[in-house]
């Protein structure tokens, strides 16, 4: 036996020169850097992943594969859902903005939908549309449908070039409720290439008075504290509206987190503390558990009062958040951390359940950047128990009546009208029986979700 195995690898031996004296010394060299590559990803892991007890041994890793397959290899059953793992790798582009909001696209974000009575065919559902961008720029807006690209029908196969291509006309429609169709505008519009837009996360905020109470309502799209991870502006766009709603006397609030799948945990923590009762601040808002090679495994949030700054703290006793399966990570710690202090009431649908956080790690040499699952997000109560994700307390389905899916803020809107309902009390509209019928396939959301919940 003992031969046999001495046998092996002196034939190893002997055919490396061989292979390598064929193919000439750039490949040699391509595979030294392929392992460099893999133990820079090795080494990472095993410090800082949440799961680095559950990393392969050495000797059943191959370090001769490609950084993402080796990257596959190393993570963990728990982590992520249906097949999608919440840890991410990608390529380090030149130029590459820090937030994914900034992106390369038209500036919309939209569902792919099979309309009652089209079988041939999907229609582009428009969720809202980011004002400076090629979508703004024409025209579009909430609630409108793209029927066809370039006069041709959306399909499976082609339905991704409304993430982001070059210039085409666009088919738009609207919901006809008299016909409970959807028909044409008569003229279609041409949208120019895609291109890095600034999608600000304070997309809409306004107050209204209804039942003798003053109901502040905000979308808040995304955790991000600026145009890059660095700078601030979008932040103080978020305090200046808290400044607004003070100033309004606003006693209830509905923020909305139907299409926020997450960010930056420390934006998580201001908006918290504005939406805190008073009584709250200065008090923990949750811990951040890390792996067991850190001799402090928790890390402390709080209610940090100095960081409102120029905004302001509503004292609010209850918070109606409206959500959606794509609700995650931030939006679900800002549940998660504010329910010891207040009533949260959770409308809409079941949300993601992603109480795990990431950091981005990234090596320009190997031009490699991954976002590793780090840590897993406690409330003050010691409490991380929603990885189903967190129950509607009153359910609610935005794409259940297509002639209620209207822009933000109309207070006709279903889902914020069931949430001006619950707070004055009277009973919200139900969807009527008779209507258009359609069913969401894909969400532009969820391509957002791989690269959302980052500590700082």
């Amino acid at each position: 036996m003992k031969a046999k195995n001495t046998l092996f690898i002196l034939a190893g031996i002997l055919l490396i020169p061989a292979y390598f004296g064929s193919c000439g010394v750039d490949r040699w060299a391509a595979y030294a850097e392929q392992t460099k590559t893999d133990r820079w990803i090795d080494d990472t892991m095993r410090v800082w992943y949440y799961w680095n007890q559950e990393i392969p041994h050495t000797n059943d890793l191959n370090y001769f594969t490609d950084p993402f397959s080796f990257f596959a290899s190393l993570l963990s059953d728990n982590d992520g859902k249906g097949g999608r793992h919440y840890s991410t790798i990608d390529s380090l582009k030149q130029n590459t903005r820090s937030i994914p909001y900034t992106d390369y696209s038209y500036g919309f974000q939209f569902t792919t939908n099979r309309v009652e009575g089209n079988d041939t065919a999907l229609y582009a559902h428009i969720l809202y549309v980011a004002p400076e961008s090629p979508a703004g720029e024409i025209g579009l807006q909430r609630g409108d449908w793209i029927m066809e690209m370039d006069g041709k029908a959306i399909t499976e196969d082609n339905y991704e070039r409304l993430y982001g291509s070059g210039s085409m006309r666009l088919t738009v429609g609207y919901y006809d409720a008299e016909n409970d169709t959807i028909l044409a505008y008569a003229e279609p519009q041409d949208i120019a290439s895609a291109r890095s837009i600034n999608d600000n996360p304070v997309h809409y905020r306004n107050v209204y008075l209804t039942g003798g109470k003053r109901v502040g309502y905000l979308v808040y799209n995304h955790f991000s504290s600026g145009i890059t991870d660095n700078s601030h502006e979008y932040d103080d766009q978020l305090r200046e509206a808290f400044q607004y709603f003070a100033a309004q006397g606003v006693n209830e609030f509905v923020l909305d987190l139907r299409y926020n799948n997450g960010g930056l945990l420390s934006c998580a923590e201001l908006l918290c503390t504005m939406l805190a009762p008073s009584a709250a601040l200065g008090q923990p808002l949750g811990y951040l558990e890390f792996n067991a090679n850190f001799q402090e495994r928790e890390s402390p949030l709080y209610l940090d009062e100095a960081l409102i700054g120029q905004g302001a703290n509503l004292n609010l006793s209850t918070l109606y958040v409206l959500t959606s399966g794509e609700t995650a990570s931030a939006s679900e710690m800002l549940i998660n951390c504010l329910k010891p202090y207040m009533d949260v009431i959770v409308i809409g649908a079941t949300t993601e359940g992603k109480n795990v956080g990431s950091v981005a790690f990234t090596n320009k040499e190997l031009m490699i950047t991954m976002s590793p699952i780090v840590c897993k997000i406690y409330n003050s109560a010691g409490e991380s128990d929603y990885e189903n994700g967190f129950p509607a307390d009153v359910r609610v389905d935005e794409n259940s009546d297509v002639a209620r899916f209207l822009p933000f803020g109309n207070p006709d809107e279903l889902m914020l009208n069931t949430a001006l309902g619950l707070i004055n009390g009277t009973q919200p509209e139900t969807p009527s029986e008779n209507h258009l019928r359609t069913t969401v396939l894909q969400n532009s959301v969820k391509r957002k979700a791989a690269q959302a919940v980052r500590v700082r």
